[in-house]
C-alpha cells in the first residue's frame, strides 16, 4: 500500500528556520518557525492564530546567510494546535522575489 505522503504532487521538505509574516496589506509583523516547505505550501508554528482564508505576506529567513530570504504570498488553509502554539498551513500563491 502506498503511504499517503508519497502520493503528494510535491515533496515536503523539513526545514528549521524562522519566518516573519503579516496579514496582506498590514504592517504588523508576527514571528514563527517553519516545520516544512514544499513548492506549493508551508507549515509553520506561531503564537498567533489566524482564520482559514486569511492572506499572509511571508518572509522566510534561512539560517544559512548565503541564502537570501524568500518572500511569498500565502493563504491559510488549516490551523491546528492549542491555545499557546498554533500550527498554520498555507498554500503558496506567489513567490515575490
Amino acid at each position: 500500500m502506498i503511504d499517503y505522503a508519497e502520493k503528494r504532487d510535491f515533496l515536503r521538505m523539513p526545514i528549521d528556520c524562522e519566518l516573519s509574516f503579516s496579514k496582506a496589506g498590514s504592517s504588523r509583523q508576527y514571528q514563527g518557525s517553519v516545520i516544512n516547505l514544499s513548492s506549493k505550501g508551508i507549515l509553520f508554528t506561531s503564537n498567533e492564530k489566524f482564520d482559514e482564508g486569511t492572506q499572509l505576506d511571508i518572509i522566510l529567513t534561512p539560517s544559512n546567510s548565503a541564502t537570501a530570504p524568500i518572500e511569498a504570498a500565502g493563504i491559510v488553509t488549516r490551523v491546528g494546535g492549542n491555545d499557546v502554539l498554533f500550527e498554520i498551513a498555507c498554500t503558496i500563491g506567489e513567490i515575490k522575489n
